[in-house]
């Protein structure tokens, strides 16, 4: 019992060490390193058989899986209310890299932002306004968010809005 309980303990704290030390980003491939070399270290310290830092290992991806990827999934398929939505699109958008879902996130943003949630207004505003998550720069996209936002209270969307960096003011030049 002994050398069972010690491979799976070396497997799981390995692949999760190793998965936190590299924030996420290549979870499975360093999971795989890890499932070698806790079995290699398992096998010469403890003289346990490699299957057993294997079920660790698993049982760490299996965590990882269940703590990253399932509460965002659950978000999306119950929101109803738009800061439901909003709160998906954010489960979305920071669950470990290797499942994250920047396209999806918007949509949920998008739905939030349609419901007036403040916050999601300016998200998908800024989005537009600056090119993030992978949408076009669009300053007259965004304005459209940015305005319905300062007209439910938003001072932030506000000050986006009298930026000229990104509305330059026209002089009598220009005219």
């Amino acid at each position: 019992m002994k050398p069972l309980i010690a491979g799976i303990l070396i497997g799981a704290v390995l692949g999760f060490v190793a998965a936190c030390f590299f924030l996420y980003s290549l979870w499975l491939p360093i999971s795989a390193v890890c499932i070698i070399l806790s079995g290699v270290y398992a096998k010469i310290i403890w003289k346990t058989p490699i299957f057993h830092s294997v079920i660790g290992s698993a049982l760490a991806i299996g965590f990882y899986f269940c703590w990253f990827w399932l509460p965002s999934e659950i978000a999306v398929h119950t929101a109803k209310t738009p800061q439901e939505h909003a709160k998906a699109g954010m489960l979305m958008a920071t669950r470990g890299q290797i499942f994250r879902d920047d396209d999806r996130a918007f949509e949920q943003w998008e739905i939030a932002a349609s419901g007036d949630d403040i916050p999601s207004l300016l998200v998908v505003g800024n989005a537009y306004l600056y090119g993030h998550a992978g949408r076009p720069r669009d300053p007259n996209l965004a304005r459209k968010w940015l305005e319905r936002a300062m007209e439910l209270g938003s001072v932030e969307a506000a000050q986006s809005l009298q930026s000229d960096y990104h509305y330059p003011k026209k002089t009598s030049e220009q005219e």
